[in-house]
């Protein structure tokens, strides 16, 4: 039986609040609205203090805009979807790691299929993540790569930087080979960020050991040269890491 999933609508028009939550509560009884705002400063009050594991978020606000919000929150852990009647910002809620962006108006059923793929994902998810701590044998420097006919040992501290491949992951090591993983970039995420790897776009994670320096917190330098340009959306986080490496 899947948990309640708790989630906060951000949106300024009430017949949309009421359209969202009638949709919820007939196909979707174990997501949980914890809250509803129209406005930048309650939303992003709201959001820190209720730790949501999904948001619904219109863009334009009476106020601001959604990226008002997302640009001065602390954490990110949730996932968004954006419900908006401005198709212009479907580029920029890939910035913001977006996993779905709905223009209006829009038929039910489009928000189904989307939840019913969230749902699905997450619980892949779970199910993919016993699987990795049942066979890892390895200490935090070791881990198990899938590349789809084999698991193979990587030491961590030989991977340079992940990249997103579609839905797949490429692993560069420092020996300038890389191996392909059949699991996607979010997955490794989630794993490898306690492990000393940070999420600098969308498509890249990094590998902190091999940060050579940060401009401007704009893109980090690696030692290898590369330059991998940070995301407005994860800028907080890379100034948290500055202060802990300071």
């Amino acid at each position: 039986m899947m948990n309640s999933i708790s989630s906060i609508i951000v949106e300024d028009e009430k017949d949309a609040q009421e359209f969202l939550v009638a949709i919820l509560k007939k196909d979707f009884p174990n997501i949980s609205v914890e809250g509803m705002y129209d406005n930048v400063k309650d939303a992003a009050k709201n959001i820190q203090a209720k730790e949501p594991e999904l948001i619904f978020m219109d863009i334009e606000l009476i106020d601001g805009n959604a990226f008002d919000i997302l640009d001065n929150l602390q954490n990110h852990n949730f996932e968004i979807i954006f419900i908006s009647a401005h198709s212009e910002y479907i580029e920029k809620s890939l910035d913001y790691h977006a996993f779905n962006y709905i223009t209006k108006p829009f038929e039910p059923h489009r928000l189904y299929v989307i939840l019913q793929r969230y749902i699905k994902l997450k619980e892949r998810l779970f199910s993919k993540q016993k699987y990795v701590l049942l066979r890892e044998f390895m200490s935090d420097s070791k881990l198990f790569l899938n590349t789809g006919n084999e698991h193979m040992v990587i030491d961590l501290k030989d991977v340079m930087k992940c990249v997103a491949d579609g839905n797949y992951c490429r692993f560069h090591m420092i020996q300038k080979n890389a191996y392909l993983s059949s699991e996607s970039l979010k997955y490794y995420e989630q794993l490898l960020e306690p492990k000393g790897f940070f999420r600098a776009n969308r498509s890249t994670l990094v590998n902190i050991r091999h940060i050579h320096s940060i401009y401007k917190k704009e893109a980090i330098i690696l030692s290898n040269k590369e330059r991998i340009r940070v995301s407005v959306r994860t800028r907080p986080q890379l100034t948290e890491l500055i202060k802990s490496f300071t």
